[in-house]
């Protein structure tokens, strides 16, 4: 039995790419992305989902593969943040800017 999105199975990496950019077109909203309750959130960003996509995924496994993707990302934001700030002995940024 093969896993799709049809089926609701495995996730891909389309999948994940497009969960990605509808959390943040929904949550950056001007109008409303700051005003907006937690389960009208996953509504919106439900609806964005499923019409970009086609896909029958539901808001509650939207919002489960979202913490674990949160989570991944948060790890390489750490990571990226660390390698940015990990300078030479006695340098900072500013001396880093100068040779760009």
């Amino acid at each position: 039995m093969a896993f799709s999105q049809e089926t609701g199975g495995a996730w891909s990496i389309m999948e994940d790419v497009l969960l990605c950019e509808c959390w943040v077109q929904i949550i950056h909203d001007p109008i409303s992305g700051n005003e907006m309750k937690f389960s009208q959130m996953w509504k919106k960003i439900l609806h964005e989902f499923v019409e970009r996509s086609g896909s029958i995924r539901t808001e509650s496994t939207l919002s489960s593969r979202w913490k674990l993707l949160n989570k991944e990302l948060g790890k390489w934001r750490d990571a990226l943040t660390k390698a940015m700030n990990n300078h030479a002995s006695g340098e900072n940024l500013s001396d880093e800017m100068k040779f760009i």
